[in-house]
């Protein structure tokens, strides 16, 4: 219950992320319909969580082994 708050903030840190990369997706793919725009954004933005929720898996999955080995 303690942590719920943490995440909770990292939950509407990474919406307000989304809504920047689709905004600066959209003003940058000027030339594509509204929907396609919308939909690049949200992949871009996608693509970056996957890499850094991957990066914090591999961080603690090193952080356990080494410390198991100790």
């Amino acid at each position: 219950m303690k942590n719920m708050g943490k995440y909770l903030f990292l939950g509407l840190v990474a919406v307000a992320l989304e809504w920047v990369f689709v905004a600066l997706a959209d003003a940058f793919f000027d030339g594509m319909p509204q929907t396609e725009r919308v939909v690049i954004g949200t992949g871009f933005f996608l693509a970056f969580e996957l890499v850094i929720c991957t990066g914090a898996v591999i961080s603690k999955l090193e952080n356990g082994t080494k410390t198991k080995e100790k």
